[in-house]
């Protein structure tokens, strides 16, 4: 049997306890060794990270971009314009829900999400007309006000409060209300026949898109291409009722062209979302107490990473929208890849990497499908303009083209799909139909037949100019108009 140390000689007892006391103060000396070198090394690659940042931003100021929240701010308001920053401001407060504005227009159709829009049919009365022109009645100051700062509006400069990741500006946080509002109009003006208010509407629409055309970081982008979009849509929704004037379709073109356009609206989303993501560390974002402390040891390699990412999102190519959207699919599945494979070391460096990363594919994708709708609303416009000057639909792309260019002073890749290819266009007797692509993930492609949805990937029946502006409700009407 082994032997107690209390039953060992005492000489070969005091051999063991000082071999045991040494091991025991080498490994402590090693230990402390180890923990020294890792904290040198540390700090070398921190104080390399700090040094690198510091340069990555100047570099950013020298090009006149914004990094923190005051040149972020200064920037803004370098893009926009500030004639109408009052007035604007005081028309945005009344659609905040301290305003009242709220029980306004509860059970109100298109204003009030909650309540459902009874559809119009023709020969018969609008189930929503009475409730509808009472809401309208009493917001008709609100409305004026409106009218007034959005006509030909640019972007609008309105001062805006930094909180982090929760920033919003005043106009972004109240697009929603405001476009609902605007696409009611639209409704009534289509149910009372006045095709010149419905002009108002859609244009106003766009206006309000573009009072938002300099505003920074990835959400307000994507509520300005929503707005947009609902453009689009109450634009779709009067072309199908064949009632443009030539020189109406003339000014909306206009609009269309006004338009930020979708490589600006990435590079604004960017730019912003930077400048949120580098400061972090500095705005309350980040908890405080022990946590902080600990995420703040890695914040120059943390502010690194991030700032190399932005620096490639940034220079992704712009020159064409496929290659963009496949560049961007590559840069997001190599950032989550190298996110979500990176060993201990990196995780420990980046811990907050993740949090400070843009929504890439959303922001990617929503502007090349808003470019794409943009484009097929151009030609459905061309192609009315076409058949009121010449009583019958274009024949082929060449004839779509050669007139665009020559009577409306429009290019050919103002009017096709990205690719850049051609729409698609059938005729349906005396009606036609336009529908573009397919853009699902970063997928791009062009249905041999028009999908079933109407918008926005589709354009449906568009008429010949009806002989009357008076006869808005015919029965062919109805589609367009409650779909």
């Amino acid at each position: 049997m082994m032997s107690s140390i209390s039953e060992l000689p005492r000489g070969r007892q005091r051999k063991w306890l000082g071999c045991l006391q040494k091991a025991a103060i080498g490994f402590f000396v090693v230990a402390i060794a180890i923990a020294v070198l890792l904290l040198i090394v540390v700090a070398i690659r921190q104080g390399f990270a700090k040094t690198r940042v510091a340069d990555m931003k100047q570099e950013i100021r020298r090009a006149g971009l914004p990094i923190d929240p005051v040149s972020l701010e200064t920037y803004r308001e370098q893009l926009a314009a500030a004639d109408r920053t009052e007035a604007w401001g005081d028309v945005i407060s009344q659609f905040r829900t301290d305003s009242g504005y709220s029980d306004q227009v509860a059970g109100v159709p298109r204003v009030d999400a909650k309540a459902r829009c009874q559809p119009m049919w023709a020969g018969q009365p609008w189930g929503e007309r009475e409730n509808v022109q009472r809401f309208l009645q009493e917001t008709a100051t609100l409305r004026r006000d409106l009218a007034e700062v959005l006509d030909a509006a640019g972007p609008i400069y309105t001062p805006m409060t930094y909180e982090g990741i929760d920033t919003m500006p005043p106009a972004a946080d109240v697009a929603r209300e405001i476009a609902s509002i605007l696409a009611l109009e639209n409704l009534a003006a289509i149910d009372r026949g006045d095709i010149d208010a419905s002009e108002q509407s859609v244009k106003q629409l766009f206006a309000l898109a573009r009072t938002m055309q300099s505003e920074l970081m990835v959400l307000p982008q994507l509520i300005r291409l929503g707005v947009v979009n609902i453009a689009l849509e109450e634009l779709r929704r009067v072309t199908q009722l064949g009632q443009w004037r030539p020189d109406q379709i003339d000014q909306l073109l206009t609009d269309l062209d006004r338009t930020l356009a979708w490589d600006q609206a990435f590079r604004h989303a960017m730019i912003g979302e930077r400048v949120v993501a580098v400061s972090i560390y500095d705005d309350g974002t980040l908890p405080s107490g022990t946590v902080r402390t600990l995420l703040g040891l890695a914040g120059p390699r943390d502010q690194l990473e991030t700032l190399s990412w932005y620096e490639q999102f940034l220079a992704l190519p712009t020159n064409d929208p496929v290659t963009f959207l496949r560049a961007a699919a590559e840069a997001n599945a190599d950032m989550e890849s190298t996110l979500g494979s990176a060993n201990i070391w990196r995780r420990v460096e980046t811990m907050t990497t993740g949090v400070t990363m843009p929504a890439l594919k959303a922001i990617a994708m929503t502007v090349i499908r808003t470019e794409e709708n943009l484009r097929l609303a151009r030609l459905a416009l061309v192609c009315q303009r076409f058949e009121i000057d010449g009583g019958r639909w274009p024949a082929s792309h060449e004839e779509e083209f050669q007139f665009a260019q020559e009577e409306l002073s429009l290019p050919r890749e103002s009017i096709v799909g990205i690719g850049p290819q051609p729409f698609g266009v059938e005729a349906d007797g005396s009606r036609l139909v336009l529908w573009g692509r397919r853009i699902e993930g970063y997928n791009v492609e062009l249905p041999k037949q028009p999908p079933e949805s109407y918008w926005p990937d589709t354009w449906r029946d568009l008429p010949p100019r009806h002989p009357s502006d008076s006869a808005v409700h015919d029965a062919e009407a109805d589609v367009a108009v409650n779909e």
